[in-house]
């Protein structure tokens, strides 16, 4: 049982991105702190002092989780960009088409240059072994958990592991560190031998999807998927008065070359010019910092007059318009050899139980066509012309039903929802990793 393997022991979370900074990365390790609360005897956290540079949102830790948290000074680029850019924790994708940008961020993804040139560089390394070192000894630590990325995140606990080899190390990937669709890193033979020389310490290696399991086999026999899942209690909907508009509303980062949302506009173009949607009771809503790169798709096709920005708007601003909106609107890439991108974001709009519109742009991801036809979460489109109806037709059922009834009818099976929940994935892992230690 759980309790037996894991209520004595104690756990040290290491991540570069910590509460209460505000980025995408920081989502899941906050959850998964929460959920390590419940079933560890004590969690302690291991991070960067450049949290303090960072922007800040609400992700709120009781006070034993404050008094056990590290920090780690570190002086990386990360550092020297705040400094100059008023505490950003990411980078603009606008900045990131600057070639001398995309030079600098390929270089620093590989070895041996992420060692000096990535998040947290060489002072992070190894200021967070001796610290975590330090931390384990005083504490009686047991287990460590590192996620990528950074990488450094990795390279602290293999350095505690090599260390201690009797320390059960997590080593999880949100994201692939040889990405073949970004086309991320130099050298990637180099690359894919680091990886298997490091995570070859590691006990498990946990990821986000099906998909990604297939990339990270190479380097590890013991990979567990441990979804980003859904914050709830109790699977209910929060009561919340929709948009007065029909709404559609995009929350988040939007991936330049990667993804692209031109399949909704130019659909929604077509219902509004044909009078089957009448422009004035529909609206487009998106919060985030890609203003520039929505706006391109707005002017593109002439929706300025349905078209709401927001702003680059706090974790809890997101979710809200998530909620009043009718239809949430997901970007997705895939490859034949690269699929299961499930973002956080996607994780957030299950939680309002709102129907989702996602156009994937690549190959067909059947882990996330599988995902949507068991949950009925809406419709998985793909970025050509061959799907532009079935998004229209999509689009024109929930309106024709708002209109009618002024709400529409929430989609997602309940029941099925209960296994993409934080408690219920965290269950399953830790008997996982409790028969593998």
């Amino acid at each position: 049982m759980i309790m037996k393997n894991f209520s004595s022991k104690k756990i040290l979370i290491c991540s570069y991105y910590f509460p209460p900074t505000k980025t995408v990365a920081t989502v899941r390790i906050y959850n998964f702190h929460l959920e390590a609360q419940k079933y560890f005897a004590s969690v302690f956290g291991l991070t960067t002092s450049n949290r303090q540079l960072f922007p800040k949102d609400d992700f709120p830790l009781d006070d034993s989780a404050i008094a056990n948290t590290t920090e780690v000074w570190t002086y990386d680029l990360r550092t020297f960009l705040s400094e100059k850019d008023s505490g950003s924790a990411s980078i603009n994708e606008g900045i990131k088409k600057n070639r001398l940008v995309q030079f600098i961020s390929k270089l620093a993804y590989s070895f041996p240059f992420n060692l000096v040139l990535a998040d947290g560089g060489i002072t992070f390394i190894l200021g967070g072994f001796f610290k975590g070192k330090k931390m384990i000894q005083d504490n009686e630590i047991e287990v460590i958990f590192s996620s990528f990325k950074p990488y450094s995140n990795h390279l602290i606990c293999y350095l505690l592991k090599r260390w201690n080899p009797k320390l059960i190390w997590i080593a999880d990937f949100r994201d692939l560190h040889v990405d073949e669709i970004r086309g991320n890193v130099y050298f990637p033979k180099l690359q894919h031998w680091f990886n298997r020389t490091v995570l070859k310490k590691a006990n498990v290696v946990t990821t986000v999807s099906q998909g990604l399991t297939k990339n990270l086999q190479a380097y590890h026999s013991k990979i567990f998927v441990l979804r980003n899942a859904i914050v709830s209690t109790n699977g209910q909907v929060e009561s919340t008065d929709h948009f007065k508009k029909f709404s559609i509303s995009y929350t988040g980062s939007i991936y330049a070359n990667l993804s692209s949302a031109e399949l909704l506009f130019k659909a929604l173009a077509n219902l509004i010019s044909k009078e089957k949607i009448d422009k004035e009771k529909i609206q487009l809503n998106y919060a985030g910092k890609e203003e520039a790169i929505w706006m391109q798709w707005v002017n593109n096709f002439n929706l300025q007059e349905i078209n709401v920005i927001h702003g680059n708007v706090s974790m809890q601003e997101a979710k809200m318009i998530q909620q009043k909106s009718h239809l949430n609107l997901l970007l997705s890439w895939a490859s034949e050899g690269q699929q299961g991108i499930l973002t956080a974001k996607f994780y957030e709009y299950l939680a309002t139980q709102n129907p989702i519109l996602l156009i994937i742009k690549g190959s067909k991801d059947f882990e996330f066509e599988k995902i949507f036809d068991d949950l009925q979460a809406g419709l998985v489109a793909y970025d050509n012309a061959d799907f532009q109806k079935e998004v229209e037709d999509f689009i024109l059922k929930y309106y024709l039903e708002w209109l009618e009834k002024g709400t529409i009818t929430h989609s997602i099976k309940s029941e099925e929802l209960r296994k993409y929940r934080w408690d219920d994935q965290m269950r399953q892992f830790l008997n996982y990793l409790g028969k593998q230690v």
